[in-house]
């Protein structure tokens, strides 16, 4: 078996880093010059094998302790083994998300010992910001971040690898993998005429950072079952919150000739590293429908018994009742009673009975907005932990209404999903037909008519297709196609949009 490289991670992770054969042995030495790894022979191993059937990598469910097996695709040209290796990358990944790590959509900067992140969006200008830090600043990567917690619970922050560089001809690139830095904040980037640093809240911040996680992580999420999947999510959610807890976050505001790090030297005193076993606050177990944050009054909702009323990840407001009557219509969180499952579903109704005391009890059933039936259980309205008032997705905070408004609410929410249904079930044939005899863009007024909008990002070509502001379609690189929505590809001709070019 040809050798194998070492990946130590600042939490205790010590991959080996194993190909099976000789085609596997070229992505795994490509691997190591872009993560600067070296030869190894002791530690959890991870083997790669080459699969034509791109079967995804065992994943062990525990984050510590057993072997791991990584297939990637046969390395016929520089993407392929671009491909390859990303899937090695995002394999460790996955693993580092059960043992509380998070990989955020970052660059990550040192400056005198400890680590700084600054997170945003594609097309935020995190790549700029990076490379315009001057010394004694340093720049270790400028778009991928992986956070880990070691067992004193302090948080560290590596490099990772922009695998978007070696796609198409792009420059490739090497980065420390191992070269781990103290995490002291984090700094949400933002475009703005005049560099302003503004502190965010813990709230903010853990929505911030799910954000900032969710798009990287939807390899490893995509790469795995349903049920794997969900559980991967929970453990990326609750890292997001003891992150957001432990380590201080600011909103940054950058322009493109101002001195912005001045911003972020000001507060560096306000950052101090946390103290040998301070971990923020412990957290509960994941669960599928709902996480628990250290704030009882704070949850994280996952899952989508709840939509269209809750999307994943928002974080809610939880308010005790204080004496107050449990309400049809309110949505409401509770332990499962037939498990340690934390649930956020709506009261569909609630019933008064006498107990054998004398005592008015009342008797509540719930029901997920999604559902097709109301809950095996009756609760008792005692426990209940507390109804959602708000509900928060990055920096946009709602209400959550309950009563007979939440009702109302739920009632609308229905009927316009149920005319969406039906409009929606034209028969296919007359469709088609109706699209055979177009396209009818003639028929549109000049400012609607479908226009094509390439956009060039780190080495990739997007083609976007827009009507007026509203993206109608776009290019699959995968499947080499365009894939435009109902009912716009009446006015499209698909076979005459152009193809991305290298150029």
């Amino acid at each position: 078996m040809p050798p194998g490289l070492i990946l130590g991670l600042a939490d205790g992770q010590r991959w080996l880093i194993r190909p099976v054969d000789d085609r596997a042995a070229e992505i795994v030495a490509q691997l190591g010059r872009v993560m600067r790894l070296g030869p190894g022979e002791e530690g959890r191993e991870l083997y790669v094998a080459v699969s034509d059937a791109h079967r995804p990598s065992e994943w062990s469910g525990s984050g510590a302790g057993g072997s791991v097996v990584c297939c990637v695709p046969e390395p016929a040209d520089t993407d392929t083994r671009a491909i390859g290796m990303d899937r090695i990358a995002t394999t460790i990944v996955r693993e580092s998300l059960v043992r509380g790590g998070l990989l955020l959509h970052a660059a990550l900067a040192e400056h005198r010992g400890s680590g700084f992140a600054m997170a945003g969006p594609s097309g935020v200008g995190k790549s700029t910001a990076s490379g315009r830090l001057p010394p004694p600043w340093r720049s270790l990567c400028d778009d991928a971040t992986l956070v880990v917690r070691d067992r004193d619970g302090r948080w560290w922050a590596h490099p990772w690898p922009t695998w978007s560089c070696f796609f198409q001809g792009g420059p490739g690139g090497s980065w420390p993998v191992e070269q781990a830095v103290p995490l002291r904040s984090i700094f949400f980037l933002s475009q703005s005429p005049s560099d302003r640093l503004e502190p965010v809240s813990a709230t903010q911040a853990a929505a911030l950072t799910m954000e900032s996680a969710v798009g990287l992580a939807w390899e490893a999420y995509r790469l795995t079952d349903e049920n794997t999947a969900k559980a991967l999510s929970s453990y990326g959610v609750r890292a997001a919150q003891a992150l957001a807890s432990a380590v201080p976050a600011y909103s940054l505001k950058v322009s493109l000739q101002g001195r912005f790090w001045d911003e972020i030297e000001r507060v560096l005193p306000a950052g101090a590293l946390p103290e040998s076993g301070d971990t923020g606050r412990d957290r509960p177990p994941a669960s599928v429908d709902a996480l628990v944050a250290s704030d009882s009054r704070r949850l994280v909702y996952t899952g989508t018994s709840m939509n269209p009323t809750l999307v994943e990840p928002e974080l809610l407001q939880v308010a005790s009742y204080r004496g107050e009557r449990v309400r049809p219509g309110d949505i409401v969180c509770f332990k499962a009673p037939d498990g340690d499952l934390t649930v956020v579903h709506r009261v569909v109704a609630v019933e008064r009975r006498v107990t054998r005391d004398g005592r008015s009890e009342a008797r509540v059933r719930t029901r997920g907005d999604n559902n097709a039936w109301e809950d095996a259980w009756v609760l008792p309205a005692a426990d209940i932990i507390g109804r959602v008032e708000a509900a928060q997705r990055g920096t946009r905070r709602r209400k959550v209404h309950g009563g007979r408004r939440g009702l109302l609410s739920l009632r609308w929410a229905r009927l316009g999903r149920g005319i969406r249904r039906y409009a929606g079930s034209i028969p296919h044939g007359l469709f088609s037909l109706a699209v055979g005899l177009g396209p009818f863009d003639s028929l549109l007024p000049r400012r609607l008519r479908p226009r094509v909008v390439r956009f060039d990002a780190r080495y990739r070509v997007f083609l976007k297709l827009l009507v007026g502001r509203l993206t109608v379609g776009q290019y699959d690189d995968r499947r080499e196609l365009w894939q435009v929505r109902r009912p716009f590809r009446l006015f499209v001709d698909a076979q005459s949009l152009p193809y991305p070019t290298s150029d």
